[in-house]
C-alpha cells in the first residue's frame, strides 16, 4: 500500500491527494478519477485545465482505505514557529530556482530573434532575490503544505462508524459499479451521485447517472421525471 506521506489529506470534510505519483497510481490501478481543483503552476490565470490537488469523493477514499491502499491523515495544529520558518525559507528557495528556470526561459527564447547572441541581456537578472511577501505574479506554484516536514500529521481515525446510512448504501454502489468494470465519478453537476463511464472520461461519455435510493425510499413521479429530464439533456441515462 501507500504510506501516510503519499496518502489522502483530509482537510474541512474534503478529501486531497497532493502528490502526482499517488494520483497516476490510483487511476491506473483503482480508476479512481477524482477531480483537480488547483491551478496549473506556470498558467495560473486561467480555468479551462486544471491540476493538483486531486479531490476525492469520500465513498472513493472509504473503499480504498478498507481495501488498505491509502491513509488518511490530517493536520493535528496549526503550524508552530520553528516549523513555519522552515516553510518559509522553502518558499523563498523554491520561488529563487522558478525566477532562475523563468529567466532562462525567456533568455532563450529571445536569441531567436537576434543575429548576435548575447551572454545575459541587461534586463534579465538570473541571480536576482526575490521578494517573497510579494513576489512576481508569474511565480506561482502549489505547495505541498500538509507536508510533515512542515506541520505535525497524525493518521485520522476513518471507519465506517462515521458514515451516514446514505453514504454507505452509496459506498456499496460505488463497489459494485467499479467491480463491473465502470469508472465512475461525482455525478451532482446532473442531480445524481454518481456519473457512470465505460472506460476513461478523457475519451468515453458518462453512460448514465445513478441516483443512490434505499429499497424502502417513497419515489414520486414527478421525482424520477425530474431526474430523467435532468440527465437526458446531456443525453445521458437515469
Amino acid at each position: 500500500g501507500i504510506n501516510a506521506e503519499y496518502g489522502v489529506i483530509y482537510n474541512n470534510g474534503a478529501y486531497f491527494v497532493w502528490d502526482a505519483t499517488t494520483a497516476l497510481y490510483l487511476r491506473e490501478k483503482f480508476g479512481i478519477v477524482g477531480v483537480l481543483s488547483g491551478t496549473l503552476p506556470r498558467k495560473p490565470r486561467q480555468n479551462k485545465v486544471h491540476g493538483l490537488p486531486l479531490q476525492l469523493m469520500k465513498e472513493e477514499v472509504v473503499l480504498l482505505h478498507i481495501g488498505g491502499v491509502i491513509e488518511v491523515v490530517e493536520q493535528v495544529d496549526l503550524p508552530s514557529v520553528k516549523s513555519e520558518a522552515r516553510y518559509l525559507e522553502y518558499l523563498s528557495s523554491s520561488y529563487k530556482d522558478q525566477n532562475v528556470f523563468l529567466q532562462d526561459s525567456i533568455y532563450k527564447k529571445s536569441q531567436k530573434f537576434v543575429d548576435t547572441p548575447v551572454d545575459e541581456p541587461a534586463h534579465l537578472n538570473l541571480k536576482g532575490e526575490v521578494d517573497i511577501n510579494n513576489p512576481p505574479y508569474h511565480l506561482q506554484k502549489i505547495f505541498f503544505r500538509q507536508s510533515d516536514q512542515f506541520w505535525e500529521r497524525k493518521v485520522r481515525d476513518f471507519d465506517l462508524v462515521q458514515l451516514t446510512d446514505a453514504e454507505k448504501l452509496r459506498v456499496v454502489v460505488l463497489r459494485d459499479l467499479r467491480c463491473r468494470g465502470y469508472l465512475v465519478t461525482s455525478g451532482s453537476k446532473f442531480g445524481g451521485d454518481f456519473l457512470v463511464y465505460p472506460g476513461d472520461p478523457l475519451v468515453y461519455h458518462a453512460y448514465f447517472v445513478v441516483r443512490v435510493a434505499a429499497r424502502d425510499h417513497e419515489m414520486r413521479a414527478t421525482d424520477i421525471l425530474a431526474f430523467s429530464t435532468t440527465g437526458g439533456i446531456e443525453g445521458q441515462w437515469f
